[in-house]
């Protein structure tokens, strides 16, 4: 063979190649960008946050959707714990917000949530959410902050009210759980 056949025949093989490798370059790029849509899809939804701006800020803080649907969900189990023992409605109201969330059978969340509703989480995991909450009230701004803090104590507030007071009056909302929701409010503020 000559060295012009050879030099063609590498030309053709290479522009093949570099064809095809542009054509799995772009594939693969396309994947990333559905991997990032799908994402920030489900960081939003375990949010419950539709401003694109706080979610930028939450993704540039490299939190994720499954992380994002624990931190919202310890604040309810810790309500539905407030007073020692989970009542059959906080149970039952709980559920539905995690259903309402995506949590279902068989997902890691699930499997989390259903060891809360065993067994109320320990006390170092409540001071380790209300570190991470804390940590997270520096990094964003007021806007952000106040959107992530209404989520959580508007879905806070419902297991609250879920089981509280006799026979539908009164207070629906315990002492413990007051104090719960304040502690909520507390780890989710700016502090000086």
């Amino acid at each position: 063979m000559s060295d012009s056949i050879d030099a063609r025949r590498q030309a053709l093989h290479d522009a093949f190649f570099q064809d095809r490798d542009q054509e799995l370059l772009d594939f693969l790029d396309e994947q990333a960008v559905t991997e990032q849509q799908k994402g920030r899809e489900e960081l939003r939804i375990a949010a419950k946050v539709d401003n694109p701006v706080i979610l930028d800020k939450l993704e540039k803080l490299g939190i994720t959707a499954p992380a994002m649907t624990a931190f919202m969900l310890l604040p309810l189990v810790r309500l539905a714990w407030a007073d020692t023992k989970m009542a059959e409605g906080e149970f039952h109201t709980l559920l539905k917000a995690a259903d309402e969330e995506g949590i279902t059978y068989g997902t890691p969340a699930y499997r989390l949530l259903s060891r809360w509703l065993d067994e109320r989480p320990s006390e170092r995991m409540i001071e380790t959410w209300a570190d991470y909450a804390r940590a997270l009230s520096q990094e964003l701004d007021e806007e952000s902050l106040s959107a992530l803090r209404t989520a959580t104590i508007e879905r806070a507030k419902k297991i609250a009210t879920a089981s509280g007071g006799f026979l539908g009056l009164g207070d629906r909302v315990s002492r413990d759980e007051q104090n719960v929701l304040h502690d909520l409010r507390l780890a989710l503020s700016k502090t000086i």
